[in-house]
């Protein structure tokens, strides 16, 4: 029932991303990756399909990612205990830890060391940034700086349930 769930909220946000797809983001991305100068590798893999973060606080990170980042439930599971994000263009999925969970240590454990999203200007970090800052329980670790002497830009931060992540703006 599970699985079926997942596929099931998987397949709704997966068909409403691909109808608000606009071919101009999509010719734009065709360009950058044209102009990179590594060869890309030969895959068939088309992209990332659904992140999930295992959180110690499923109704404070719901909070977060709602408040703070925009994204809307897009389903759940209560007896697994797992909820849904999506913002129609990424999907994640929050399952709840156990009480006496650890925290991730990136230098002791293998696993995710970070999430990063994506925004389309410089402007629109810097919001995001402003909203990530205020909400409780979040632990900025820096403010938006160039990532790699630029010309990108970047922000890291601990989500209230500990995940750190990254919002980066690539011109």
């Amino acid at each position: 029932r599970f699985a079926s769930t997942v596929a099931l909220v998987c397949i709704k946000v997966s068909q409403k991303t691909a109808r608000s797809h606009n071919s101009s983001n999509h010719r734009q991305q065709q360009t950058t990756m044209a102009e990179s100068k590594q060869e890309q590798p030969k895959s068939l893999i088309s992209g990332i399909h659904h992140v999930g973060l295992t959180v110690s606080d499923l109704d404070a990170t719901l909070k977060f990612f709602s408040e703070a980042l925009g994204y809307a439930k897009a389903g759940e599971v209560p007896s697994y205990p797992a909820i849904f994000v999506s913002n129609g263009k990424s999907f994640i999925t929050l399952w709840q830890a156990d009480k006496e969970a650890n925290a991730f240590d990136r230098k002791k454990n293998v696993g995710l060391h970070h999430l990063s999203l994506a925004v389309p200007s410089e402007e629109a970090l810097n919001a995001v940034f402003e909203k990530v800052e205020k909400h409780p329980g979040v632990k900025v670790e820096f403010k938006p700086e160039l990532l790699m002497g630029g010309p990108a830009k970047h922000f890291m931060f601990r989500e209230p349930s500990g995940n750190r992540m990254e919002i980066t703006y690539w011109p």
